[in-house]
Parts: structure tokens; C-alpha cells; sequence
């Protein structure tokens, strides 16, 4: 199978780190719009999100947003131009694979419905969680999987299995011709070009953090320095 060729720096022409920002502003916003702020400035998304102002400035210029002197942006227009770019407004499906911990934590998350995904289906090899429901969203078989798919056809497969198990679901994915894969296993996805692959690994983030958390205080095992 053909690997993906990721552009790590860019997608259609915009940097992937101000893309990632985005949903970060978006969060921050709504707080601000709930708090009656009508305009807010760059330096103060600065001050509370520790991002540069310039850097914030050049962000909303790619969607075409521009704030007023001594006023800033106006909060909703900001929030209604974020969510336009990322799509919430498109309602996107998914059929999620893996019914673990994590993955029936994603089922549960309903911020989802507000960001434009809807799970619409669940999958496992485990014979006791078939019929289940999680959030009124049914669990089947994963040898069901592409008899749902050609019934019910969906954007997005989210992956929650054991990294072993990772690439042959996500070829039954890719056999289904589905579009995008978002992978939460240890272990990274290879695709076609043409499928859209997010790979999101929470070991490598907890991985980090133990690691900077050693560097700063160093730890004692058995008479030696870890």
C-alpha cells in the first residue's frame, strides 16, 4: 500500500500550526462571547492564549478577517469566520472502531455534535458489547462494517483499537473508500494519497511530559540518575 505524502508545514497553502491554532481561538471566543465581550484585540488573545499578537494577527488574515483600530475584532464575526473555515457547519459522520475506554469516551463527548462530527455507529470484535448503546449510538460487529458502510455511508473512521490491530482497520476503511481516518492508536496509519490521515497519539503527548518533568527534576532509582 502506498503511504500518505503529508505536507508537515502546509495544507492548500496554509501553515498547519495556524490551522491547529484555530480551534484554540474558537474555544477561548466562545468563552469571551458568553462573558457579553462584543470586540476583543489581538493582545488580548496574546495576554490570555501566551500566543504572539502578530502571530494572532497573521492567523485571522487568512480568513480574510481583519480587526478595527483601536477596537480589535468583533467576537462573533471572528467565531462565525473560524467555524466557517474549519466546517462545522458541514455535518460530517463517522463510524468509530475500538469500544475501549477511549473510544466510548469519545462517544460520550457531545461537543462533537457542535463541531460539525456526528458518530453515528460503533464497531468491536468483543461479542458482549454487540447491541449495546452509548450515547443512543449502537455498537455492532466489526465484520458489519462495510455491510453499514454501503448502507450508510460515512466521512470518517476513528480508530480506538490496540496499535497491532491499527492498519487492518484502517485498510477496511480504506476499502470501503472512506474519506478521512483519525487514528488515536500508539501506533501510526499508512494510506492512499487521496484518503486524509490525522494521527493523534496520546502516549507520545504523556510520553513528553514525563520527559520534561525528568529534565527538570531529575529522579533517583536504585543509586543512579534518571
Amino acid at each position: 500500500m502506498k503511504k500518505t505524502k503529508e505536507n508537515k508545514n502546509r495544507v492548500s497553502g496554509l501553515p498547519v500550526p495556524t490551522i491547529r491554532r484555530f480551534p484554540l481561538y474558537l474555544s477561548f471566543l466562545k468563552v469571551e462571547k458568553n462573558k457579553e465581550t462584543k470586540y476583543i484585540s489581538a493582545p488580548e488573545i496574546a495576554r490570555e492564549l501566551h500566543i504572539d499578537s502578530t502571530q494572532i494577527t497573521k492567523d485571522f488574515s487568512y480568513i480574510n478577517i481583519k480587526g478595527k483600530t483601536k477596537i480589535g475584532y468583533e467576537t462573533t464575526t471572528l467565531i462565525d469566520a473560524i467555524e466557517a473555515f474549519l466546517g462545522y457547519y458541514v455535518l460530517r459522520k463517522a463510524f468509530l472502531v475500538g469500544i475501549g475506554n477511549l473510544g466510548i469516551a469519545l462517544m460520550k463527548y457531545i461537543e462533537f455534535s457542535n463541531e460539525g462530527l456526528e458518530i453515528i455507529a460503533g464497531f468491536d470484535i468483543d461479542s458482549e458489547k454487540m447491541g449495546m448503546e452509548i450515547n443512543d449510538i449502537k455498537i455492532f460487529n466489526i465484520n458489519k462494517f462495510k455491510k453499514h458502510f454501503d448502507k450508510t455511508p460515512v466521512d470518517i473512521g476513528i480508530i480506538t483499537v490496540p496499535a497491532d490491530q491499527a492498519q487492518k482497520i484502517a485498510n477496511s476503511m480504506i476499502d470501503c473508500n472512506i474519506k478521512a481516518i483519525w487514528n488515536f492508536s500508539a501506533r501510526p496509519i499508512s494510506a492512499p494519497d487521496n484518503i486524509i490521515v490525522e494521527n493523534t497519539s496520546i502516549d507520545s503527548g504523556l510520553a513528553m511530559i514525563k520527559w520534561k518533568l525528568k529534565i527538570d527534576k531529575p529522579l533517583i532509582y536504585k543509586n543512579r540518575i534518571l
